[in-house]
C-alpha cells in the first residue's frame, strides 16, 4: 500500500511521547546504504527516517552505528500511516471549508477590534480606526499564486497561505506554524477560506 511507511526513529527513554530525538553519535544504514538523519536546529526538529525506499523483499538489514555512549535513548522500527498529500488536501477540502459568510463575519471581526499598529487604543484615545488592509495573493512559503486560500483556526489576521504548499512543508519538516503570524496551526485546525477562494477563481477568469 502507498500510504505506508516503514518509520525507524530514537527517542530519550524517559519521554513518553517518544518525540524523535537522534544522538549526535548515531548513524544508519540500511542494506549497506548509509542514511541522512536530519537533526534540524534544535531537539524538537529531529526527523524519524523512512526505509521503504531502501528495503527489499526478503531479508533486510539495518545497521547503527555509535561512536558515543547512548544508554539513554531507545530505538524503534514501526509501520505508520503515510497517506500523500494529495489525499490530504482532498479530506481537507470536504471537512474544513470554511463558508464565505464565516469568512465575512471573521475579516468584519479583523477590523471591529484593531486599529492601526502603534497607534493608541479605542477606549477614548486617538486611535485611527483601520478601514481597508492590502492582502497578497501570493503564498508568503512560496511566493507563488495562492491555488488554495488557507488559514489555522486561531489566526487573527486575515492573509491566507496555499494549503498545498503548506501541507508540503510540514510533510517535510513537520513544524505546523502558520507561515504569516507563526502561531500553532496544525492539521485538525486548519480552515479553507471559500470567501477568498471565490476571489482567486474570479480573478483567475
Amino acid at each position: 500500500r502507498p500510504d505506508l511507511e516503514l518509520q525507524f526513529k530514537c527517542y530519550h527513554h524517559e519521554d513518553r511521547q517518544m518525540n524523535t530525538n537522534w544522538p549526535a553519535s548515531v548513524q544508519v544504514s540500511v542494506n549497506a546504504t548509509p542514511l541522512t538523519i536530519e537533526r534540524g536546529d534544535n531537539k524538537t526538529s529531529h526527523k524519524p527516517l523512512y526505509l521503504k525506499h531502501v528495503c527489499q523483499p526478503g531479508r533486510n538489514t539495518i545497521q547503527i552505528t555509535v561512536t558515543a555512549c547512548c544508554c539513554s535513548h531507545l530505538f524503534v522500527l514501526q509501520l505508520v500511516h503515510r497517506p500523500s498529500v494529495r489525499s490530504v488536501l482532498q479530506g481537507l477540502i470536504k471537512k474544513r471549508l470554511l463558508p464565505a459568510e464565516h469568512c465575512i463575519t471573521k475579516i468584519k471581526r479583523n477590523f471591529s477590534s484593531g486599529t492601526i499598529p502603534g497607534t493608541p487604543g479605542p477606549n477614548g484615545e486617538d486611535g485611527v480606526e483601520q478601514t481597508a488592509i492590502k492582502v497578497s495573493l501570493k503564498c508568503p512559503i512560496t511566493f507563488r499564486r495562492i491555488q488554495l486560500p488557507a488559514r489555522g483556526h486561531d489566526c487573527r489576521h486575515i492573509q491566507c497561505f496555499d494549503l498545498e504548499s503548506y501541507l508540503q512543508l510540514n510533510c517535510e519538516r513537520g513544524t505546523w506554524r502558520c507561515p504569516v503570524c507563526n502561531k500553532t496551526a496544525l492539521l485538525e485546525g486548519l480552515e479553507v477560506d471559500q470567501y477568498m477562494l471565490g476571489i482567486l477563481i474570479y480573478i483567475q477568469k
